[in-house]
């Protein structure tokens, strides 16, 4: 494999989304381009912002995402399915699934570092938080319009799900100490 291009990364999982398999190829996709995480980081450009769309059509959006460590975003689904990848450093999605008491019951967590890859479920819900008081960036891979999807998210005390928008998303980011 030669070095890491975004803009071929960005074909690559168009590409990927337009097969036959889309979750299949898409993982596929990630294990190859993950793998050697220190060439990805240094190919990639530095962002300015904490989510970027690099791309967007009817069968796939691609994004950029650099998670800080002292905020952890609410929980919330994507409604479709969903690879990402992190490149540098640690993040920890706290899982949840539907059902319990309170419409979803909290099933585990999963730290993902410089390498490593997870593909969400269309229904799977989870809230993110760098670690180790690094930022965490990594490419994410939705198989769909993510900005078209109907997605909720969920407050946090009573778990009651609310229509995604960006003012509610922004207000339940809860902040943290570095």
């Amino acid at each position: 494999m030669t070095g890491f291009s975004l803009e071929t990364f960005i074909a690559e999982a168009r590409e990927a989304a337009a097969a036959p398999d889309p979750v299949t190829t898409i993982d596929a996709l990630f294990a190859r381009r993950f793998a050697d995480p220190a060439s990805l980081a240094a190919a990639m450009p530095d962002f300015a912002e904490d989510e970027v769309l690099l791309h967007e059509d009817a069968t796939v959006s691609i994004w950029h995402e650099r998670f800080l460590p002292t905020e952890i975003l609410p929980p919330h689904n994507h409604a479709v399915p969903a690879a990402i990848g992190v490149y540098a450093g640690r993040e920890r999605n706290v899982l949840y699934r539907q059902g319990g008491p309170k419409g979803l019951t909290r099933c585990g967590a999963l730290d993902l570092g410089p390498g490593d890859t997870y593909l969400f479920g269309a229904t799977d819900m989870h809230t993110v938080q760098a670690l180790d008081g690094e930022p965490s960036l990594g490419l994410h891979v939705y198989l769909g319009p993510l900005t078209q999807a109907e997605r909720h998210l969920y407050e946090w005390d009573s778990l009651r799900p609310l229509p995604m928008t960006g003012t509610d998303f922004d207000a339940l980011k809860r902040t943290v100490a570095p």
